[in-house]
């Protein structure tokens, strides 16, 4: 064993008196010089156990909670003074270490719950200022719309009726154009053809037009544009005639709307309500036309020629989703075929029209428009399936009879018309004088 540099007060070799006796074993009892030295040398010891957390040694246990073993009174390791512990070398130097590294971890673990905290309370005070920002401008609002709603129903009594009827047509007019886009699937959604499980198809029905026929809704669609521009011109704002149509032109219009996407969502039942609906605006419509006439041939072109097109296109229309219908439910009345069903269908389009055409001087444009899909049933069910040449032949003879009725109208009217433009001119004429001065004089 090495020699310490400061090896301290030197002890006794051998204790001063005899060992004493207590509980069985015999305990060296030290001087009473090596006592005050002891005493004297403790302090330092508590100090270090302290700082390091280990008891002092000699204190009867060691940092690892086991009792002391005490030894022999001497110079302990390192050269310091020992109580006789049997604390070893490896012993001393391994508990700093392990104590250190646990409290290093309950210091991370307090300083991980204090940055939990932190972002908690940052947390807590972004979502009480975007409350507050929220409930500011709902206050805002609320606030703007209280206003503007007073002020609308303050001004409501100041707007004019024949705006107001403009503007709705319009608004329709718009709604009714990217409605009829929806139709052909041009927002993702399925197109006519493929809705409702296909019963509008070519194929589906015996009195399912072509898919050519639908065409003619670019010329419907073109017309009612042309006649939502015409009522905005100064000359029909106060026109009596467009008071009457307009709301029930704009109708119409939602009627359509209404039907596209009812049969988008596979509702036969509602789009067939919806499409009667829509023929009874349209009806109600070429009434208002019929008794209120129009002045020039730009009004007939751009207002009576569309509404008639649109009315007779309805009315097979309405035969075909009518047909669907009655498909989707599998009806069989009074057990007749399919085929005799579609003929009257053929025949109530036909009786409907020529009624309609009868009337003013003949609407050619609801015969055209009628005869047109009928046409393309008929060539339908020749070049298609199911092949019915019979329900061709009934459409082609209902299209000769309406055009048939609806040209005699035209020609009648036409014909009194002449008849009551010459009794004018005639009226205005001067009567001869067969009986004056020339007469008698020639007699001579």
């Amino acid at each position: 064993m090495s020699t310490p540099k400061n090896p301290g007060p030197r002890l006794p070799d051998r204790p001063a008196g005899p060992p004493t006796i207590t509980g069985g074993a015999a305990v060296a009892t030290p001087p009473t010089s090596v006592l005050e030295r002891l005493k004297a040398a403790q302090p330092r010891a508590a100090a270090a156990g302290d700082a390091g957390g280990v008891r002092a040694p000699g204190a009867g246990t060691t940092g690892a909670g086991r009792t002391a073993t005490p030894g022999p009174a001497g110079v302990g390791n390192g050269g310091l003074p020992s109580g006789g512990t049997g604390v070893t070398r490896g012993e001393r130097a391994s508990s700093p270490g392990r104590l250190g590294a646990d409290r290093g971890g309950r210091l991370r673990v307090a300083a991980d719950r204090s940055e939990q905290l932190r972002l908690a309370v940052v947390r807590s005070e972004r979502l009480r200022l975007a409350a507050d920002r929220a409930n500011t401008a709902a206050r805002v609002t609320g606030t703007a719309i209280r206003r503007g709603s007073t002020a609308t129903v303050r001004h409501v009594g100041s707007w004019h009726p024949d705006t107001v009827r403009q503007s709705a047509v319009t608004l329709c007019a718009v709604a009714c154009i990217l409605g009829s886009a929806a139709g052909v699937g041009a927002f993702g959604g399925p197109s006519i053809r493929d809705a409702a499980g296909g019963l509008f198809a070519p194929d589906a029905t015996l009195l399912a037009p072509s898919s050519s026929a639908f065409s003619i809704w670019s010329v419907i669609y073109g017309g009612l544009v042309a006649y939502t521009a015409f009522q905005w011109l100064p000359s029909q704002r106060t026109s009596e005639r467009q008071r009457e149509l307009g709301w029930a032109v704009a109708a119409s219009m939602l009627l359509n709307l209404a039907w596209i996407l009812s049969a988008q969502a596979d509702h036969l039942t509602l789009s067939l309500v919806v499409i009667l609906l829509l023929l009874v605006a349209l009806v109600s419509a070429v009434r208002t036309l019929n008794e209120h006439l129009n002045e020039t041939r730009l009004e007939g072109a751009l207002v009576d020629t569309p509404i008639g097109l649109y009315l007779g296109w309805v009315l097979v229309a309405a035969a075909a989703n009518a047909a669907a219908f009655l498909t989707d439910r599998n009806t069989d009345l009074f057990g007749w075929k399919g085929s005799t069903w579609a003929i009257l269908g053929i025949i109530a389009v036909l009786l409907a029209a020529a009624v309609i055409c009868s009337t003013d001087r003949g609407r050619l444009s609801v015969a055209a428009g009628a005869s047109w899909g009928l046409l393309w049933i008929a060539v339908e069910r020749v070049l298609g399936e199911p092949f019915a040449v019979n329900i061709a032949f009934a459409a082609a003879l209902a299209i000769f009879l309406l055009l048939i009725t609806a040209g005699s109208r035209r020609h009648r009217i036409d014909h009194a018309y002449r008849h009551w433009l010459r009794a004018e001119e005639d009226a205005k004429r001067e009567p001869l004088d067969l009986l004056g001065g020339d007469y008698e004089d020639s007699r001579h």
